[in-house]
């Protein structure tokens, strides 16, 4: 179903039996190349928990583990109303359901409801104490109590009438049930919206990696519409809008991340700045997965050339107009994903860094954090003066040189994307800036970059 995100989840209560049985679940099916999303080695530090929950929801496959301490948890029962809310509950959850979660008896069955009628009074009461002036966000709290409470009773009768197998069968069995539902569950979702074929092309095209390596999309050959038309708020270094011829190339499905970073800095014994956010020279636990930032345009062009020695392929950043392309998706729109903002598809208007991909897929080529969550080198040059490019650089994009690695290092290079502290106006697929190839970023906009491939 398009509007699922096209993935496998893991919904579960932290601690004990529960995540015993959830590491062996997501050991087991990652054994068979199955991708688990869950919040522990996803989420990232100073994710969005409310964002990631909400991802949870409009999951396409979701294994819920339920337990005594799930029933009860204002976070994991929010999980479960929003897979609800978001229609074929009954098709897209996995349950396994532990021993002490008593849904099979009608009388424990009713203790949750009144759990959380307790817990709507007992907020509602401390509420009633305090001025409404100092309780912002605690009216949500309340709220999200009473959703919970409306619906435990049906989601519970719906689990309880589920043959989910007990925890020691699917162990056995090293998840084959859960496994297979999965599997026909996607082929079933892909075929229903003509997903089929093209997901079958998407895996033509992925290439074999190495651990370190950036996982990389194939942009396919051919003309797009770069620029802007002339316009309100547009600046004139954006037009005019014209069309661009773009060889075949590969993209970063994701800017380059700490971990794949690290291995570069490591293997080349190179010093890390302090604006990477590092913990001296090595990623702070749980920030794996972030975008590296706070790189300079030489670092990053450092970075491709030691992975291209490293997987005899040729890295290096994509120039702008590769770029654009793959930002644009084959469309015309404003941004990756359409001509309205969307709020699930970039991190953007907070002002801390996500994993990448933790927000949906930007548009139809399957990249992630085009725009949003982190600024972007390319390795066209812009010019000497910051407000706008010089005459020879300007629009229409050209092969003329402009992405000359060796140029002076007087010359700015270009900076695609934004940031999530960035103006709203920069996750346009046509904004643009040129930045000194030794700058960093100013704190909370630093830089990062993708890797581009051809050959």
């Amino acid at each position: 179903m398009s509007e699922y995100e096209q993935a496998v989840f893991i919904s579960y209560a932290w601690g004990g039996e529960r995540e015993a049985v959830v590491n062996q679940i997501d050991q087991a099916l990652q054994a068979r190349e199955i991708k688990i999303i869950r919040d522990k080695r996803d989420l990232g530090y100073k994710g969005s928990i409310k964002k990631f929950m909400g991802r949870i929801g409009q999951g396409n496959c979701i294994i819920v583990v339920i337990s005594d301490k799930y029933l009860r948890s204002p976070n994991c029962m929010f999980e479960l109303v929003e897979i609800a809310n978001s229609q074929e509950f009954h098709e897209r959850i996995f349950p396994v359901v532990l021993s002490d979660a008593n849904i099979y008896d009608p009388i424990r069955r009713i203790e949750y409801i009144k759990y959380w009628e307790g817990k709507i009074a007992e907020l509602d009461k401390a509420m009633r104490e305090v001025g409404m002036a100092n309780l912002q966000g605690i009216r949500d709290e309340i709220d999200q109590y009473t959703r919970i409470r409306a619906r435990i009773a049906e989601l519970t009768d719906i689990l309880k009438d589920m043959n989910t197998l007990t925890p020691d069968i699917h162990h056995d069995s090293d998840f084959n049930e859960i496994y297979d539902g999965i599997v026909r569950r996607m082929k079933e979702s892909a075929s229903s919206t003509s997903l089929a074929s093209e997901l079958a092309a998407l895996e033509n095209q992925l290439i074999e990696t190495a651990y370190f390596e950036p996982q990389t999309i194939l942009i396919p050959a051919g003309s797009f519409w770069m620029g802007s038309d002339a316009g309100p708020g547009i600046p004139n270094y954006e037009t005019p809008r014209h069309e661009v011829f773009v060889p075949e190339f590969r993209i970063g499905k994701t800017p380059v991340t700490n971990a794949q970073y690290e291995e570069f800095v490591r293997d080349m014994h190179r010093s890390v700045a302090p604006e990477t956010g590092w913990d001296g020279q090595k990623v702070p636990a749980g920030a794996e997965k972030l975008p590296v930032v706070g790189v300079t345009w030489y670092e990053a062009v450092a970075y491709c050339d030691w992975l291209s020695k490293k997987t005899n392929r040729q890295y290096s950043l994509p120039t702008e107009a590769q770029w654009e392309k793959a930002c644009r998706g084959g469309a015309n729109f404003i941004y990756p994903w359409g001509n309205e903002v969307d709020a699930e598809r970039s991190n953007h208007g907070g002002d801390s860094f996500s994993v990448v991909e933790l927000y949906l897929e930007q548009n139809d080529y399957g990249v992630f954090d085009m725009v949003g969550n982190v600024r972007q080198w390319t390795r066209t040059i812009w010019g000497e003066k910051r407000i706008a490019p010089d005459a020879r650089y300007a629009y229409p994009y050209k092969e003329d040189g402009r992405n000359n690695l060796n140029a002076s290092k007087q010359l700015r290079r270009v900076v695609r994307g934004c940031s999530a502290k960035d103006d709203v106006k920069w996750l346009r697929c046509s904004a643009r800036s040129g930045q000194v190839p030794d700058d960093v970023g100013a704190p909370g906009i630093r830089h990062g970059f993708r890797v581009s491939m051809s050959g």
